[in-house]
């Protein structure tokens, strides 16, 4: 594919769409630290326990996550201004903001940084393979997942190389260990600085012409051509007032909420009867892998069947694994809550490889980013949701019950994907 970036032309065309995907990938991955977010959740809460106000509890913190997972409009920001400076300028100054929070203090503007440049580089890596946007959105999004494979283990081994246990409501009170909260947050940042500043330099435009076209179209004979798959262009505001937007907002906001549960109470609950951090660390690790993994897989699954069927699979897997989960505790197996949450991590990864898919393919490339950065509003509605229930239930109801009214949310997801979606005017396109 042909290039007037400096310096992607001076790679060889056949390799330049792989240098860009692997590129936005390692930059993704640098804003995957959410996804570490229950792995750190007992530190922090001891942390601020021990050092500022001792009644802080695990369901007060998932705030700092529904921060962390979202800030609303900067997704929207994010497909805003990839179109006003290009996907290079955008990722520069979304990182620069992100790191330099992480490095300073940690929660609301490293968010937004991490919601403009997460766009900007799906934006950006959809463009290279067009015919391929399930496998490249899985790709890319399995960047961001992939955070914390690496990092919970490293998380883990640098705050609690002792392996020291929890007391019996769940907090750390060893001094030690509490001293080297702050520190981990320094060696993060200049960790995604360094990744960062090496990657962007790989992220560039392809520029499209009607011949190479051609020549993507002969060389794949077997797939639909962009210009069948993708509907007639319409405005944003088009887009984002049809029915089909309402069912994928909707879907967003239930996913996410069954997304934020998980990823941030799931080491809280392991520990009431499992007293191993680090296998709970590993447990975020290969958890991590899963939800990489399947972002592929389920991306795949979107290229060759439809989005209705790869996002119904998901749905119901889903609700039945977290419906269920209270009974691993019960059978008091390490290994079966090990094998539960990486389940539990494999249906989440659908969820942000498969609505870029559907919008896309729903709504065309022209103003995906900002109709996809709208879609995505609804995920700090879903933090709100998920906190307000850690908070004020998991205290009266348990964990048990709390799973199973989570649950609900995405069966919810379930009828909206299966039953509803195909009967909204473009929801066809994808079903």
């Amino acid at each position: 594919m042909q290039t007037n970036d400096f310096i992607l032309k001076r790679i060889r065309p056949s390799w330049r769409p792989h240098v860009v995907i692997g590129a936005g990938i390692v930059i993704q991955f640098t804003y995957g630290l959410v996804y570490t977010f229950g792995n750190i959740l007992p530190y922090l809460v001891s942390y601020f326990r021990w050092y500022i106000d001792p009644s802080q509890t695990s369901g007060s913190f998932i705030w700092l996550q529904s921060l962390m997972g979202g800030i609303p409009f900067a997704m929207l920001a994010g497909g805003y201004i990839e179109k006003r400076i290009g996907a290079r300028r955008g990722i520069i100054l979304a990182s620069t903001i992100y790191t330099l929070r992480i490095y300073c203090s940690f929660g609301t503007l490293s968010s937004i940084g991490a919601g403009i440049g997460y766009n900007c580089v799906l934006i950006n890596c959809q463009k290279w393979l067009r015919h391929r946007i399930g496998f490249v959105s899985g790709l890319v999004t399995a960047g961001f997942g992939s955070g914390a494979f690496v990092l919970a283990p490293l998380q883990t081994k640098y705050i609690n190389p002792d392996n020291f246990s929890a007391d019996k409501d769940g907090y750390f009170t060893q001094v030690e260990l509490l001293e080297r909260v702050p520190k981990l947050f320094l060696v993060m940042a200049c960790l995604f600085a360094v990744l960062q500043f090496v990657a962007v330099f790989f992220i560039g435009e392809p520029s499209y012409t009607e011949v190479v076209e051609q020549e993507e179209e002969e060389s794949h004979p077997d797939q639909p051509s962009v210009n069948e798959e993708e509907p007639p262009v319409l405005s944003c505001k088009e887009a984002m007032l049809s029915g089909t937007c309402a069912v994928f907002f909707c879907s967003l906001f239930l996913n996410g909420v069954y997304v934020q549960t998980i990823s941030g109470l799931y080491k809280a609950f392991g520990q009431t009867f499992i007293k191993d951090d680090f296998f709970l660390a590993t447990v975020n690790s290969l958890a991590a892998a899963s939800n990489c993994m399947s972002r592929v897989i389920w991306g795949l699954v979107a290229d060759k069947t439809s989005y209705q069927s790869a996002m119904s699979v998901a749905c119901a897997v889903g609700a039945a694994l977290m419906w269920t989960l209270g009974a691993v505790k019960l059978a008091e197996q390490p290994m079966l809550f090990l094998i539960w949450v990486c389940l539990m991590y494999w249906a989440v990864g659908a969820t942000y490889s498969l609505v870029p898919y559907a919008v896309h393919h729903s709504f065309g490339a022209t103003h995906f980013g900002i109709v996809y950065g709208f879609v995505q509003l609804s995920l700090p509605f879903s933090g709100i949701t998920t906190a307000l229930c850690s908070q004020f239930l998991l205290s009266t109801i348990g964990y048990e019950m709390l799973f199973a009214v989570i649950a609900g949310t995405i069966c919810t997801s379930f009828f909206l994907t299966s039953l509803v979606l195909q009967h909204t005017k473009y929801g066809k396109v994808v079903c």
